[in-house]
């Protein structure tokens, strides 16, 4: 009776409840102290989540150098891109590099020119070597921003990813491995830009109320997708997908109904919410096991699914801590195999990203061939604590089947 499994799922477990009713109390502010010790660098700086990170850069960047021209993958979330022109910054996509994760690399070089003011780089599944020429590549040509928004924790060589280039950003919102349900990091490398930052930023409070809506949609999802209430919550699923309730949609997948607003929106001037900074302490302690485990659950999907039918990226070395493991499907598409994954009670994620670059009013789908084909065909699997080793051989049995 008890096989269905949801890809609904926060890290945000009891305990953490414990250290936020704990934060109510203790108003402390020494989360970013852990932060920089863990991450081994000084200049970084809370926000109240990831893409007011990305805004700030861009904020940042524009006041120093007057260059608006920003470059960016279209693989990536809506949110990213409004960022980017909330801050005033012009949009440019180009097209992926399927086989590294990152913007082509040549599409790039012929298009920087004095006017370029950064690049950034989305990190989705790249292994170390292409991550490090990308970077020694174009460092010093334009300034280089690595969105770790999917991907804290992660190193190279010993050095956390979001700290490699001139800026990073993170996100800790409620599905990520270190959250605080909301929330996010900058990373700025230069000392003076970084006091400049520090000295010019000025953001309100966070809401108390936010904060009760973001506790309340922690514990929904605790309550209907653990694995003894998705045996039902499962048919609730079923029904919103059967008949596009696009209420509870908004809320799954925000990715596909987000919308651009002429003003920017008031959360991006809101500080990070202090209360859960004993929530994120907690949480930067025990990571290193969280990412051991879903590491563990990578390379059972790899044992286990059929490596003729699909295409799985060795990374292994520190440069992904699998928020989720990415395969790409050879033949047929995404949609096929996770509603087929459905019918027998598996709810994977249906959307990873989308190709943004539809926006624009001359796109042309011959300049972005691989982002056409990775939004069709990379599939994202489960690795989190709901998932175990028999729902994964029974996850790749049904894939290998499948296809």
């Amino acid at each position: 009776m008890f096989d269905k499994r949801t890809r609904l799922y926060t890290n945000f477990n009891y305990q953490h409840f414990f250290y936020l009713i704990k934060s109510f109390f203790t108003k402390k502010k020494n989360f970013t102290e852990f932060l920089s010790k863990f991450l081994n660098v000084k200049n970084i700086h809370l926000t109240s989540q990831g893409r007011v990170a990305l805004f700030d850069i861009v904020n940042l960047i524009i006041e120093k150098t007057g260059k608006k021209i920003f470059y960016i993958s279209p693989f990536t979330l809506p949110e990213v891109i409004y960022s980017i022109q909330y801050a005033g910054g012009n949009v440019v996509f180009l097209d992926i590099d399927k086989s590294t994760g990152l913007i082509n690399e040549n599409k790039l070089e012929k298009k920087i020119h004095t006017e370029s003011a950064a690049v950034i780089i989305t990190h989705l599944y790249s292994n170390t070597d292409q991550i490090k020429n990308f970077i020694n590549r174009f460092k010093g040509k334009i300034k280089i921003i690595e969105d770790t928004a999917i991907n804290f924790g992660a190193k190279i060589d010993g050095k956390s990813m979001g700290t490699l280039a001139d800026y990073g950003f993170f996100s800790f919102n409620i599905v990520k491995i270190l959250s605080t349900l909301n929330g996010g990091l900058i990373y700025i490398s230069n000392d003076d830009d970084f006091k400049y930052y520090k000295s010019t930023v000025k953001k309100k409070n966070f809401p108390q109320i936010n904060t009760i809506k973001l506790i309340f949609t922690a514990v929904v999802l605790k309550i209907l997708f653990n694995n003894f209430f998705y045996q039902l919550s499962h048919y609730f699923l079923k029904y919103v997908y059967k008949n596009n309730i696009k209420f509870v949609l908004k809320n799954i997948y925000p990715i596909l109904y987000n919308e651009y607003k002429d003003k920017t929106p008031d959360h991006y001037y809101y500080d990070f919410n202090w209360t859960m900074n004993d929530v994120g302490v907690f949480g930067l302690k025990t990571i290193e096991e969280v990412i051991s485990f879903r590491k563990h659950k990578a390379r059972l999907y790899e044992r286990y699914l059929d490596q003729d039918k699909i295409k799985y990226f060795k990374f292994y070395g520190g440069e992904n801590i699998f928020l989720d493991f990415p395969i790409i499907i050879k033949t047929k598409t995404n949609k096929y195999v996770y509603e087929t994954l459905f019918l027998h009670g598996y709810d994977i994620k249906r959307i990873w990203y989308s190709n943004n670059a539809r926006i624009s009013a001359d796109y042309n789908s011959n300049d972005f061939l691989d982002t056409e084909f990775l939004e069709q065909h990379i599939l994202c699997l489960p690795t989190h604590n709901n998932i175990n080793e028999k729902d994964i051989i029974n996850i790749c049995k049904l894939i290998n089947k499948t296809l």
